[in-house]
């Protein structure tokens, strides 16, 4: 199939096709949207309704102001109170600290090198007041040069230092060998920028519906021409834009009635006396082209000022982000929530000032005067307390009669009152100011119960800008500094100096916002978690499961819930924490514990050596018996032995002795004669 021929875009055509875009978009002066956010701002400043008749009340009630601010007051005290509401969830189980590293990063970039809390106030209230508030984030690249002093450096010394790339000399003197002077340092401070857009500067196709698909898109701005060299811009392009003085900006009627409270809806720019100064408005604008004549539309970034096209760009996404509290399905532009308060103001404005007027007129009444009755005129018109009126005749003055005021008036002005609680749902009982919720003895639990109900619709605004608004803001921000952040950088984060380099951070995360609107929801939470860590530390079970760890994420959740913003001055975490040290009294009594042990072991090791003495000694005193049983056993058989000899000793001797003395006897016998 033969693809159809494309003729490619020159200057010229882009400016044209832009030119029409422009025309057609809304947000021009005389677009119905562009009158009506100027009639939503004169009623915010009470400017309107205006008085019907000179000398009538000039009263003019303030609904539309305080709608608006306590709608705003909420959604700050939600989202910039000093909790973190928005936290980017981990990849896995591995990329817990990772993610929250991004997270605390990403917070450094939005409210310190940035003023989120301005940036989310103009939001809020733009888009309370315009249907739609407008940021744009981008990538600013820019850097800071200093003077530095340097003395008596030598030549290698010097060299040294002018190796760094960000280093050069801006006047050096030589004096003996040593280098003295000045060298200029230049530092890379390129960052992301979160500012404000005002709604009468931002463009959009008519019918769009939302940012992501648009078409076209363009903010408007007023630059000098200074400005636009200064931004780098050709002086060939710049010299071809004309010299007539741009006033589109200045005669807009949502700048004129902005600034009509302070008197200057005049015009309030400087004469551009000098060419240098001279205003012109600039577009910077995002739409799909072909530029190349290839068939296919790509993003382009255009920016151009009165017939010139001074750049050409594709880029990969749109840099804006809107809050819109009141969304239309199927539409970009949602219903204008101040708008919606007008006629309240209308109706509660006439019935105060017939109110006022009648007080005023009881007070004052106008007088019907006979004619020729008063001698002198002025002495009634002179109103001065006590002041004498002379008459001709007692019924020369009467007082005109005049209808009284209908008793309705208060019933309608609270019948209001209620209208305009269900058509904001900013309720008093959520600000506060319903008395009679507590004079009626209403219990604690039921006074925060209706409060919380009264803030459904607060609710449902605080989601539209927690989804819509903040989650799309915070996923910009970490996509530029994924893209830009090249080099490596140290900030603190949580209290530590921790090295990041979000070059390598992977290129999309899941945010999650969290929030908390209503009556005493937060100290709830708080005490939500309060509870848990007492059942954590009071079960058995539970408690080796609850460790240092879990506590210190517990406990830092309870002080963000009760509104404690540096939770590190009061928690170190316990990867931070030094090894424990004995405290002296348990130590003490670790010690008396061990010497009590030592003497309970000794006296064991002494009873178990008693007993074992005890043993030894009664089994050495049973030898011993059995010794001496054996001893006293030999003895009697040696004592036996012995008997037994002495007799047979005995025997041998009564024998031997028998034996002698018969022997003798025999001797005798013979040796006597007479034998």
């Amino acid at each position: 199939m033969q693809t159809k021929d494309y003729k490619k875009l020159d200057d010229e055509g882009i400016v044209k096709i832009l030119d029409a875009n422009i025309r057609r978009s809304v947000g021009y002066y005389d677009s119905q949207i562009s009158r009506e956010r100027k009639k939503a701002v004169d009623y915010y400043n009470a400017t309107l309704p205006k008085k019907a008749h000179d000398g009538n009340s000039s009263y003019v009630s303030m609904d539309v102001y305080d709608s608006v601010e306590s709608m705003k007051a909420a959604l700050l005290e939600t989202f910039a109170s000093g909790n973190k509401t928005v936290r980017f969830g981990p990849q896995n189980a591995d990329d817990v600290k990772m993610a929250e590293v991004c997270t605390e990063y990403t917070d450094y970039v939005a409210h310190r090198q940035n003023d989120l809390y301005s940036v989310m106030s103009t939001a809020i209230h733009d888009g309370l007041i315009a249907r739609c508030g407008i940021v744009r984030v981008y990538w600013k690249e820019q850097t800071e040069s200093h003077l530095e002093y340097v003395e008596d450096l030598t030549e290698d010394e010097l060299d040294a230092v002018l190796a760094q790339d960000n280093t050069e000399i801006e006047e050096i003197e030589e004096s003996l060998g040593f280098y003295s002077g000045d060298i200029r340092v230049t530092q890379d401070t390129s960052q992301v920028v979160i500012e404000n857009v005002a709604p009468e500067e931002f463009l959009i196709e008519p019918q769009a519906r939302d940012l992501d698909d648009v078409l076209f898109c363009a903010h408007r701005s007023t630059k000098t021409i200074s400005e636009l060299r200064q931004m780098g811009y050709d002086e060939n392009l710049i010299d071809k834009i004309g010299d007539h003085e741009d006033t589109e900006m200045e005669t807009d009627p949502e700048v004129l009635a902005r600034h009509e409270e302070i008197g200057s809806d005049r015009g309030f720019n400087a004469f551009g006396y000098q060419d240098q100064v001279r205003s012109v408005t600039c577009y910077e604008c995002y739409t799909m082209l072909d530029v190349e004549g290839t068939g296919e539309a790509e993003l382009y970034r255009l920016v151009k000022a009165g017939n010139v096209l001074l750049e050409q760009e594709r880029v990969n996404r749109k840099p804006f982000v809107c809050f819109t509290p009141l969304p239309i399905p199927h539409s970009f532009w949602g219903n204008n929530f101040a708008s919606k308060v007008v006629p309240i103001q209308n109706a509660r404005t006439v019935l105060t000032r017939s109110i006022l007027d009648h007080a005023m007129i009881t007070n004052n009444p106008r007088y019907v005067v006979t004619k020729g009755g008063v001698t002198n005129p002025r002495e009634l018109i002179d109103g001065r307390v006590g002041g004498i009126v002379n008459v001709t005749r007692p019924d020369a003055i009467v007082p005109m009669a005049q209808a009284p005021l209908n008793p309705f008036i208060f019933n309608t002005i609270q019948m209001l009152d209620e209208d305009k609680e269900d058509t904001t749902g900013v309720s008093r009982l959520s600000q506060g100011t319903n008395k009679d919720a507590v004079s009626k003895q209403n219990s604690a639990a039921m006074v925060e119960q209706l409060a919380t109900m009264s803030q459904q619709r607060q609710k449902i605004i605080a989601r539209n800008f927690a989804n819509n608004f903040l989650r799309p803001l915070y996923q910009l921000v970490y996509q530029l500094c994924v893209e830009n952040e090249t080099d490596e950088k140290v900030v603190e984060l949580a209290g530590d100096y921790v090295e990041i380099s979000p070059a390598q951070w992977a290129s999309k995360r899941d945010v999650t916002v969290e929030m908390h609107l209503g009556y005493g929801e937060q100290e709830q939470e708080a005490q939500k978690y309060l509870a848990l860590h007492g059942l954590m530390s009071q079960d058995p079970t539970l408690s080796s499961m609850y460790q240092a760890p879990n506590q210190y994420k517990l406990m830092s959740h309870v002080m963000e819930n009760s509104g404690i913003k540096n939770v590190q001055d009061y928690l170190t975490p316990p990867e931070q924490l030094p090894p424990p040290q004995p405290d002296p009294m348990q130590e003490m009594q670790m010690q008396m514990q061990q010497q009590q042990m030592q003497i309970q072991e000794r006296q064991t090791a002494l009873a178990e050596a008693k007993q074992q003495m005890d043993a030894q000694m009664a089994q050495m005193k049973l030898e011993l018996d059995n010794m001496k049983a054996q001893q006293s056993f030999a003895m009697q058989s040696d004592n036996l032995d012995l008997k037994e000899s002495q007799l047979d000793h005995k025997v041998m001797v009564d024998t031997a002795e028998l034996e002698i003395a018969k022997t003798a006897t025999d001797v005798r016998a013979i040796a006597s004669p007479t034998g």
